[in-house]
């Protein structure tokens, strides 16, 4: 059956974080004194509060009411010195209204431009509200059929229903679709769904998959 669909992730497929980091954005390192913070403290805090990003959050409001109790609960945690609400309100407006937290990769927007003349563009992402204006704002927005935000259903892609709202919503059978991400982890599960993957790996780190490995979405 011919390819027909190709659905997207979002992260380390069409953008990567600006520092590396998707907890430390510009602003957290701005704001935040490194050698001031605990990382060990830090990245079992993250572990502990990871709950309150798989909240269901629909507007860029809530979205920000959650990653303030997220920044909050983990610099606390981390006895971070002289640790204010100011701090983690503001690493949280940059994180939901800024858009210099993400970074396209190169040839992005001119890869999306090809892929749309010959397949429908899906994106399924494990994501917040904020993707959106971030997309509109580098005007790859309107390349895309539709996109499927995480927390806007409440689900994720590891609940493996996500999945099924693109195949309900375009009819999709099995052979019609190839899906992207640079998880394997996700992959099984997309392939259980009926769709072709392809691992993306964008830094060419990867030496060895049971799936086909791309690092350009030309390659798709």
């Amino acid at each position: 059956m011919n390819t027909k669909y190709v659905i997207l992730d979002f992260g380390k497929v069409i953008a990567t974080p600006t520092t590396g980091n998707w907890d430390m954005t510009p602003k957290f390192l701005e704001l935040i004194d490194i050698n001031k913070l605990d990382i060990n403290k830090m990245q079992k805090a993250r572990k502990k509060y990871a709950q309150i990003l798989s909240e269901k959050v629909v507007s860029l409001e809530e979205e920000y009411d959650m990653f303030f109790r997220f920044y909050d609960c983990i610099l606390r945690a981390c006895d971070y010195p002289n640790y204010s609400k100011k701090l983690a309100s503001d690493i949280a407006y940059n994180r939901t209204y800024e858009f210099d937290k993400y970074k396209l990769y190169d040839n992005v927007k001119e890869e999306l431009v090809r892929l749309k003349e010959k397949y429908v563009l899906i994106l399924l992402s494990d994501n917040w509200p904020c993707v959106i204006p971030y997309m509109k704002e580098y005007e790859i927005y309107n390349l895309f059929d539709k996109i499927y935000v995480s927390s806007i259903y409440g689900v994720e892609k590891k609940d493996k229903v996500f999945f099924d709202y693109p195949l309900k919503d375009f009819d999709i059978k099995v052979g019609e679709a190839i899906f992207v991400d640079d998880n394997e982890d996700l992959l099984d599960i997309a392939k259980e769904k009926g769709l072709d993957v392809r691992l993306m790996d964008r830094e060419n780190k990867i030496l060895d998959s049971k799936y086909k490995i791309i690092n350009t979405l030309t390659k798709i």
